[in-house]
């Protein structure tokens, strides 16, 4: 049985029938395979020859959605619904219902293009190629990604499987984009990149009736923000880098020191300047006069572990009495923050990062040989801290580890 039979509620030029057919069924061949913009191809060449399929305009409408073409989609769904209305389609099976489907799924990007199309498309006139780009790359990577290093990596690693999907050249770019391979075949939708997925989308939608051009566009921007995702690999790289402060860091407001600093578990700075706080015990060894707590900012990129000392009087106060240790904790927490900001540190925390805080107490600190030892009222957790050293293991190995030295 022939398939357009199958459709097909009116008989027609058997000829022109079997045609279109032939050109009908070698497009979805193609687009079973992947390959749009043949299927596109045979799918125009089935309908020039039998004209009467609002189901071979749906199925093309479906590949021109494939290659986010939104504006061709939409002439295609509207000639399927404006053929069964005036019953010119001679299919038995109505089409109409899936292209109103589809055009609601298309919506957001068709009313950007009509409020903004002209503008978008000028500006490209009037600014030249890179120009134009380079803006709309930032407005990406600033206003709807907020700067933030692992949104855009991940609206990115969106964008290339894609455009893996789509075959053809889309497909081409996305395996030669110098992105791996890995990092994007499993990525999934994010709440925090969808505000710029619908902007590109809409930005794109106001090109998609030039489909080299949109997708010039398209991978131009994406290289671009490759590129300031890389740029901030660098950056994050070199932040890991020794913190150089003289003087030793005293919060002077908030009566406390910082001891340690270490990030991602690299030790970025040890406050050399902080002998008077420590007193010899009874039995020699250098004792702080006070406890530490481990301020402890964490990002789903990075781990900071700031290393606080409260006095004798202080640490008593709040954690034997606790008398208001919540609140001297997140005061604390603030007035980190306003110290690194005050003094120029750029490297401890990450502009664009949402730290969330936990906070670690108390535990007591020795000193020998410039290496710092730290354990809890339990022995449970402890600390080995040195100026290349960072072990926060099993507190009888790094206690003994620390006692053992010469």
């Amino acid at each position: 049985m022939s398939l357009f039979s199958f459709f097909s509620r009116i008989k027609t030029d058997p000829k022109a029938e079997a045609q279109g057919e032939q050109y009908f069924r070698q497009a979805l061949q193609y687009h079973q395979y992947g390959n749009q913009d043949d299927a596109i191809l045979f799918f125009t060449k089935s309908l020039e020859v039998s004209p009467n399929h609002s189901n071979v305009y749906l199925n093309r409408a479906g590949c021109f959605m494939i290659q986010e073409r939104y504006l061709e989609a939409y002439d295609d769904y509207l000639k399927v619904i404006d053929m069964e209305k005036k019953r010119q389609s001679v299919d038995g099976d109505r089409a109409s219902p899936m292209a109103l489907q589809n055009i609601e799924r298309i919506k957001l990007f068709l009313s950007f293009e009509k409020q903004n199309g002209d503008k978008i498309r000028g500006q490209l006139a009037n600014d030249g190629f890179e120009h134009f780009t380079t803006r709309w790359a930032e407005v990406l990577s600033n206003t709807h990604l907020k700067n933030d290093l692992n949104a855009i990596k991940h609206f990115v690693n969106e964008e290339i499987k894609e455009l893996e999907e789509m075959g053809g050249v889309h497909q081409e770019y996305a395996l030669n984009c110098g992105i791996d391979h890995s990092d994007f075949v499993n990525v999934t939708e994010s709440g925090t990149t969808q505000q710029a997925f619908v902007f590109f989308k809409g930005i794109l939608c106001c090109f998609s009736r030039d489909p080299q051009k949109m997708f010039e566009i398209r991978t131009t921007i994406l290289n671009k923000l490759i590129s300031i995702s890389n740029s901030s690999k660098t950056v994050n790289n070199i932040s890991n880098q020794k913190v150089v402060y003289e003087g030793g860091m005293r919060l002077v407001e908030a009566e406390v020191d910082i001891m340690f600093i270490v990030k991602n578990g690299e030790v970025m700075y040890v406050n050399n300047e902080t002998s008077h706080l420590y007193e010899i015990d009874k039995d020699g060894d250098m004792k702080l006069d006070g406890r530490i707590v481990n301020f402890t900012f964490k990002d789903s990129n990075e781990v900071v572990e700031i290393f606080v000392a409260f006095d004798d009087q202080d640490s008593y106060s709040m954690f034997t009495m606790n008398m208001g240790r919540d609140e001297r904790l997140n005061y604390v927490a603030q007035a980190i923050f306003q110290f690194m900001g005050k003094n120029n540190i750029t490297n401890v925390f990450s502009p664009a990062a949402q730290y969330s805080s936990q906070y670690h107490y108390t535990f007591k600190l020795y000193k020998k040989n410039e290496k710092h030892f730290m354990v809890n009222n339990s022995q449970s957790q402890a600390y080995l801290i040195s100026e290349n050293i960072y072990k926060n293991n099993n507190a009888d190995d790094i206690k003994s580890e620390f006692w053992e030295m010469t």
